[in-house]
């Protein structure tokens, strides 16, 4: 391939013809044109930046970040050991990163903003490198720089944009370094995408297509033989550099079993384009319909570039092996793993926008082509293209509007109230004797939760239910007085309540409430010492002894309380309740728990969850019986008259 084939017309300007009038108004017309480009880059940042910190890390980015705070000489042992299925590069920038900048959620997203941004950047630079017309190259990178898909990979603290970066740096440095072949290109050719191999293993699926693009030419272009000698040598020291890390974690990528799904092709391809052309915070239904749209888009680019000479064939082929070649490998390699997700479709994304960018006729075809459009035929086709890109802008609007603002497309789950309940609910008590649970090893939770509570994993390995039996009893052999249990649906890990049964097994259950996607479950361990205090009630019922937990309040925290019952039940009606209620002191009610009465079990626990809001001061905590079946007085009276029962004086000091 001769260098006038992919070289820029700009390049060829002349400085004479510039410094005449009629040059001059040129450059003065040209001038909004110009920055164009800077605007663009301006909102791409502004988008990528917009609510970056809002919305709260998801389980990825979570684990990306504390496995980025290993020393740096064990990032590479921790990814053979742990058989980490990516590579390395982004967590060794993570982590120099986060030295630099802080922990914080937005600092975290930072990195990723600028690889957003560079990917815009270089996306233009692709397009003109390829000769494509300048106003298809503004609409491409705009498009790009508001795509919800980019962006919300640009606001994920994970490798995707990154890897984005680097294999359209890898492409666009491949475009530069067939005319001439210079080595200094060819350098920086290299080491892009072995970086590039080091960040993403898909980034493989580029450079295959960018080989089918040199090979594929060369089959009907004898005068590039001698171009694909040199690309193969550049592939091979390409390999012969990544080669040692495969041999290292050959045995992960085989043996990776995978965190996706296995389509059918026809499903695959709707999936893909309706992400790139909106992202995926859109309901599942419009799926087809946006596909669709960006399919008739993709076709109308395809068919102007095919009637744009040499240069257009050459780009229309480029593009189409860029965007195929790794949406049907990724979608091959799945059909034999559960491996498919659209965020691994990342680096396919560029073609697709650039192809976008040319649905609409920005030049005249070449004079004398054979296939020439008319005049009335081009307009058509433009209105069309116009009109299905508005369409397609009013989606990207709809879809980012719904990225940053509907918890329903957000990456938020709670976290952050999770956090603040498990601090509530864990104080009054000595630090060693609490302990947060997870029935699943999600580290998005110790991200948020920073407080001193020791945290563990129940069951402690997948479906492992000897080991979760084992654990409770160890914990409870330790003392642990209280076990907060955030449920998470990890069919993988406990699929029948392991966990769950565990504890009940050993420890009561005291109370259960939502929390964001979590149900949260407390289970307090039965006291061994009760506090005697026989009081008979009129039913023949008696409160035999009491025991509390803890013995001080805290605004926001669970008062837990255990009751030993004791009474013939096939005297009573069935439908009697206790009520435990924390008054003041001038007998002010502020929290109760009411519940059934159950005489077949030895202890009864109960919990009162205390207002966030609590005031200091002396309370009085009582119990009683009632029966919300009998008319006038419900209240179950005791043998000497009382309604109630006093259990506890407790106070609430700041």
């Amino acid at each position: 391939m001769n260098s006038h084939n992919l070289q820029s017309p700009i390049s060829n300007r002349s400085t004479t013809r510039l410094s005449s009038p009629k040059s001059e108004a040129h450059e003065r017309l040209q001038f909004p044109i110009r920055i164009l480009l800077p605007l663009i880059l301006l909102l791409a940042f502004a988008l990528r930046l917009y609510r970056l910190d809002f919305q709260e890390l998801r389980g990825d980015e979570a684990f990306g970040y504390f496995f980025s705070l290993r020393p740096l000489d064990d990032l590479i042992p921790a990814t053979v050991a742990l058989q980490e299925p990516h590579p390395v590069a982004s967590y060794f920038v993570q982590h120099v990163w986060l030295g630099w900048t802080g922990h914080s959620e937005f600092a975290l997203r930072f990195l990723n903003v600028w690889f957003g941004m560079l990917a815009v950047a270089l996306l233009y630079r692709l397009g003109r490198r390829l000769e494509l017309a300048s106003p298809a190259c503004y609409v491409a990178t705009f498009l790009f720089a508001i795509s919800p898909y980019a962006i919300w990979h640009s606001q994920d603290a994970r490798m995707y944009s990154m890897s984005l970066a680097l294999t359209l740096a890898s492409t666009w440095l491949a475009v530069e370094w067939l005319p001439k072949q210079r080595w200094p290109q060819a350098v920086a050719y290299i080491a892009v995408s072995w970086l590039a191999l080091h960040t993403h293993y898909f980034s493989i699926f580029v450079l295959l297509a960018q080989s089918a693009f040199v090979l594929s030419r060369a089959l009907l272009l004898r005068r590039m033989w001698l171009t694909v000698s040199s690309w193969l040598t550049l592939q091979g020291m390409l390999g012969v550099l990544y080669l040692p890390w495969l041999a290292r974690v050959g045995d992960i990528l085989t043996g990776y079993g995978g965190n996706g799904d296995s389509p059918r092709f026809l499903d695959m391809l709707p999936r893909a384009l309706s992400v790139f052309a909106v992202g995926e915070s859109v309901p599942l239904a419009q799926r087809a319909l946006w596909a669709g749209l960006a399919g008739m888009l993709l076709l109308i680019g395809g068919l102007h570039l095919a009637h744009n000479g040499p240069a257009g064939r050459r780009a229309l082929w480029l593009f189409a092996l860029y965007l195929a070649v790794p949406l049907g490998v990724t979608w091959y390699s799945a059909q034999q793993r559960p491996i498919f997700n659209e965020r691994y479709l990342i680096a396919a994304a560029p073609p697709f926008y650039l192809l976008l960018g040319t649905a609409f006729n920005w030049g005249r075809t070449p004079k004398g082509h054979p296939t020439r459009i008319n005049a009335d035929k081009n307009r058509l086709v433009n209105f069309v293209s116009m009109l299905l890109l508005f369409v397609l802008l009013l989606g990207m609007v709809f879809s980012l509007d719904r990225h940053y603002a509907d918890p329903a497309y957000s990456k938020t789950r709670g976290w952050r109230g999770l956090a603040a309940t498990l601090r509530a609910l864990s104080a009054g008590l000595p630090t060693e004797q609490v302990r947060i649970a997870q029935n699943f090893p999600d580290p998005t939770l110790w991200y948020y939760y920073t407080g001193p509570v020791e945290h563990i994993v129940l069951p402690p390995a997948a479906q492992d239910v000897a080991g979760a039996q084992t654990s409770v009893e160890q914990l409870a052999a330790a003392g642990v007085q209280r076990i907060i249990l955030p449920l998470q649906a990890a069919p993988q890990w406990d699929d029948q309540a392991i966990a769950a049964n565990a504890l009940a097994a050993r420890y009561s259950k005291v109370i259960e409430q939502t929390v964001g996607v979590w149900p949260v479950q407390i289970y307090a361990l039965p006291p061994v010492n009760l506090t005697p205090i026989n009081v008979a009630f009129r039913n023949g019922v008696i409160l035999a002894s009491v025991a509390r937990q803890p013995l001080t309040l805290t605004p926001g925290g669970l008062l837990t309380v255990h009751l030993q019952w004791q009474g013939a039940a096939q005297k009573l009606t069935g439908s009697e309740k206790v009520f435990l209620q924390l008054l003041t002191a001038a007998g002010q009610l502020v929290a109760q728990d009411d519940r059934p009465l159950d005489l077949t079990a030895a202890l009864a626990t109960y919990g009162i969850l205390l207002p966030a809001d609590l005031p200091t001061g002396d309370y009085r905590l009582i119990a009683g019986l009632y029966d919300p079946d009998q008319a006038g007085m419900p209240r179950v009276l005791t043998l000497d008259g009382a309604d109630a029962v006093g259990v506890g004086e407790m106070l609430l000091a700041r």
